[in-house]
């Protein structure tokens, strides 16, 4: 394939809205360079480019990592903010990977990887552990929901400010599909039950 041909092929990916990678084109990544600086298309991280003509999907960075990393889960303040339940700035992409895995690394594109145990995030229970799926630029992104990110936010008081966790639940509890018999099944499954139980007491106690 001439590099004239390969040009005349990514402008057509382009116009699909949903993200490309080099190795769809059998083409090498300086191709897909040019195309950036041709205003083509629009790096999203190292690898993995979007036509730049699209509105961009907030998580599309998560995406773009999903894609280099197929057991992601968006999760802690990535998900937080996509759910309404926290102003904070995010600072990068936040993930999950499982323990023993290969995090994903970046020195562009700040990318934070939470590693975890594999029974947290295992595909097969995503519905018992409180993950969701978010179609994001063609690429079905796992990301979690709601209760499970608010409860996240207070497993990792090392890496999330305990006031962001609180506002978290204040924002979650005032939500009408929140329900506390829900809410405390999946801090068990998590194994933070004791910690939050004083909370959700003052939640019943409102």
């Amino acid at each position: 394939m001439t590099e004239r041909t390969t040009q005349s092929r990514i402008r057509e990916l382009a116009a699909e809205d949903r993200l490309l990678q080099p190795s769809e084109l059998e083409a090498p990544p300086e191709s897909m360079a040019y195309a950036e600086r041709s205003g083509v298309l629009r790096r999203i991280i190292v690898g993995v480019y979007i036509g730049a003509q699209h509105k961009l999907h907030p998580l599309v960075e998560a995406a773009a990592w999903t894609l280099r990393s197929s057991e992601a889960v968006a999760c802690l303040l990535t998900a937080a903010i996509y759910e309404g339940l926290t102003d904070a700035f995010e600072r990068g992409t936040w993930l999950y990977v499982p323990k023993g895995s290969s995090p994903p690394r970046s020195r562009t594109h700040p990318v934070h990887a939470i590693q975890t145990s594999e029974r947290f995030i295992d595909r097969a229970h995503d519905a018992d552990n409180g993950i969701i799926a978010v179609q994001v630029h063609g690429v079905a992104v796992r990301i979690t929901g709601p209760d499970r990110t608010v409860l996240d936010l207070f497993r990792y008081p090392k890496h999330i400010p305990g006031e962001y966790a609180l506002e978290a639940l204040r924002r979650r509890a005032s939500a009408q599909d929140f329900r506390i018999p829900v809410f405390a099944r999946l801090a068990r499954r998590l194994d933070i039950r004791r910690k939050i139980d004083p909370l959700l007491q003052g939640l019943v106690l409102r």
